[in-house]
Parts: structure tokens; sequence; C-alpha cells
């Protein structure tokens, strides 16, 4: 709603962040729960909770690390979609791959740390730091590693596994995240006109390379000359803004209809 105020070709809007929501507009004779009676407005917007996507777990590439996470969270078999792509896990997803190449003595010689193993103890801040290290001795990565988690020593091998670890987790993160926006463009019909997708979020915003990630899906979903119309706009603090505006256009929605009565 609130990037709707200034660009009004937008079809969806996401949240990025420390977890993960969508919503998009649909028309209200495809509502078939709505029992609201006779509306002003043709459209709704709709809160997808989209993070609750595949509870029954038939359809996401669910893996070992995400199994682990999942079992030990305060909500297993719950969340699942935001479990895959939002920063308060993506962290425990690259440290469960890490601990994993740990015990099979890949990295680090074998040896961990109390931080490292402690549940949480990778944040999703460490990855974005990690993948954006382009130096030749991947100094950033060996802070992170050293300094901040207190593994031992690490060799320049063992920082460039960490970094391909981190970079996996966060490129499948924007590319599952490129299928729920295709899902909801593809349901309503908008991919032969030109969408704009709202997104806000620390992950969407800080994370490198994320927003490429995701165009590089949608590419693959629907090729170059579809993908070119779907923009995705930086929607910074979006949700007080949208939530203003619809509090706005009920209460105006509730006068015209109070006056038509009339």
């Amino acid at each position: 709603m609130a990037n709707a105020y200034r660009r009004p070709d937008t079809s969806m809007g996401i949240i990025l962040g420390t977890g993960t929501n969508a919503a998009y507009y649909e028309k209200l004779k495809n509502i078939k729960k709505w029992k609201g009676g006779e509306q002003v407005f043709e459209e709704m917007v709709v809160n997808m909770e989209w993070g609750a996507f595949d509870r029954e777990r038939r359809v996401l590439p669910l893996t070992i690390y995400d199994n682990k996470l999942d079992r030990e969270s305060i909500n297993p078999r719950e969340q699942l979609f935001e479990k895959m792509m939002s920063g308060m896990y993506l962290g425990e997803i690259a440290r469960n791959a890490i601990l994993q190449y740990v015990d099979h003595r890949v990295l680090f010689n074998g040896l961990s740390s109390p931080d490292l193993n402690k549940q949480w103890g990778f944040e999703t801040s460490y990855m974005s730091t990690i993948v954006d290290d382009d130096s030749s001795d991947l100094e950033q990565v060996r802070h992170i590693l050293e300094e901040t988690l207190l593994i031992p020593s690490t060799t320049l091998g063992d920082r460039q596994v960490v970094q391909v670890i981190c970079k996996a987790v966060g490129r499948r993160a924007a590319r599952l995240a490129a299928c729920g926006v295709a899902g909801v463009l593809a349901h309503t019909g908008e991919l032969d006109a030109d969408s704009v997708v709202a997104i806000d979020g620390s992950v969407y915003e800080f994370f490198p390379h994320f927003e490429k990630h995701m165009v590089e899906a949608l590419d693959e979903l629907f090729g170059k000359e579809v993908t070119k119309h779907i923009k995705f706009s930086l929607a910074r603090d979006g949700s007080g803004f949208g939530a203003a505006m619809i509090a706005m256009m009920a209460h105006k929605a509730a006068l015209a209809k109070s006056n038509g009565a009339a």
C-alpha cells in the first residue's frame, strides 16, 4: 500500500527481513471466503502469510540443515517457507552446514568453538559480511571466524568453503522469494503488463546480490522478455505508512457507504 501511493502499478508487497510475508491485490469476486457483503471497492489487499507455505512439506526443497533447524525451533513444522529465507533463520542454516563440515574434518581441522556450537550463534549479518568479502585472503571472513566466533585458526581454504556455504544459503533464499513472486503474478495475470513489486526488509536491502538472484530466478521461470516488465522497488518502513493508508481508505469507504445509505 505504501509503495502503491507513489507507484500505482504496484502489484504486490513483500517483507524480507527478520521474518517474511507478502500481500497482493485480489478481486473480491475471487475471494470465496469473503462474507463481508457489498463493498465500495472491487479489490481487496490479501495478507498471504506466505511464511506458512507448505506446512505439509510436499513442495519446498528441504535439506538436512533445514530439518535440523526446524526440529530445534520453538515452532517445529510451522513457517517452513519463512525458515528458509528470512533473516532470523539464514544464519542458523549456514551454521548447521558449517558444523557438518567440521564434524567431517573438512573445516578447521575438525575443531569448532563454543560460540559456533551455540544455537543461533552464527548471525545472518555475519553472512552478509562474509559474502561481500572480495579480498584475496578473505580477511573479513577470517575476522568473523577467528575473532568473533573464536575458531582456533582457519586456512584460506576454510574461509573459501564458509563463503561458498553462505553464498549458497543466501542465493537459495532469494530464489525461493522469486518463486513466491512468480506464483502471485502468474495467479493475478499481471505478467503481460508492467508490474512493480515493493519489498522492505534488511535481507532484501543488505544481503549482497539478493535482488540480482531474484531476477535471475524469474528469468529462468518466465524468460527475459517477461521478466523485464517486473520491477522491484525498495519500500523502506512501508509497514507503518501502509497501515495508515489502509485505515484512511477504510474510513473513507465507510463514510461513502454511510452517505449512500442516507
